[in-house]
């Protein structure tokens, strides 16, 4: 039988209680329908891994007691950090839940110039907070126990400008019209952290591209057809991890 997984922060010890929030508790009595006294599992969101046994306390309340901890090791080698155009609806939900299936450490939003999404400011970080629930849901069910990182939603021109000019970057940007593609590309070494530049609904500009190679970043192509943005992110993610990773 499978075990249910949970993410809970917290330094685990053998033997310690820790009081289930009121998300988690909900979640592992009403959605999953937990007894008292089930194995579960919970993460921390930095490696620890703990499972012990369902304490439930009452209708809604129910805490973790600990029986064992051990330090996960299931990250990729790859770093990698999606710079992503926001797209609209559940594809900028999908994109995130994939890329954090197939081992993406970070992912930095960006407002393009072809971007549909008009977000206005005091929404930005509860955005973002929904998409950081995504990516700790998509953590539990693909057996990650640290979380990657949302960054906070900016815009391209100032996510180019955060780039420091004396550290070149090493990274892709997704161009359909490139010359080249990843077969012409060299592995950087394990740890370099890899910039995945993917534009929205409609790609990238031609001026972003060309400002993306200033700083560093290689335009390439995965092919003769296009693909979705939802897409574009998951399948150079995989192919990396095939190609450099641990795949």
């Amino acid at each position: 039988m499978r075990i249910s997984r949970l993410f809970l922060e917290g330094n685990y010890q053998v033997n310690q209680t820790i009081a289930l929030p009121k998300e988690q508790a909900h979640y592992a009595l009403t959605v999953l329908r937990l007894k008292h006294g089930y194995l579960i599992e919970a993460f921390n969101g930095s490696g620890l891994l703990a499972t012990g046994k369902l304490i439930v306390t009452s209708r809604r309340t129910a805490d973790l007691h600990i029986e064992s901890v051990v330090k996960s090791d299931n990250e990729s080698p790859l770093k990698t950090v999606l710079v992503q155009g926001v797209s609209k609806g559940d594809r900028m939900d999908t994109t995130i839940q994939k890329a954090v299936e197939l081992g993406v450490t970070a992912i930095q939003p960006i407002l393009t110039e072809r971007c549909d999404v008009k977000l206005e400011v005091d929404k930005l970080e509860k955005r973002r907070n929904q998409w950081q629930a995504i990516v700790i849901n998509a953590c539990e069910q693909s057996g990650r126990t640290v979380v990657p990182i949302i960054f906070p939603i900016q815009s391209y021109q100032a996510w180019l400008e955060a780039q420091n000019p004396d550290q070149p970057i090493f990274g892709l940007v997704l161009d359909p019209h490139a010359e080249h593609n990843l077969k012409t590309v060299k592995a950087p070494t394990a740890s370099t952290p890899i910039q995945l530049l993917i534009g929205p609904e409609g790609g990238l500009s031609e001026i972003e591209v060309q400002q993306a190679e200033t700083i560093g970043l290689i335009p390439i192509q995965l092919g003769p057809r296009v693909l979705r943005t939802e897409t574009a992110g998951p399948a150079i993610l995989a192919i990396l991890q095939s190609l450099w990773g641990d795949i």
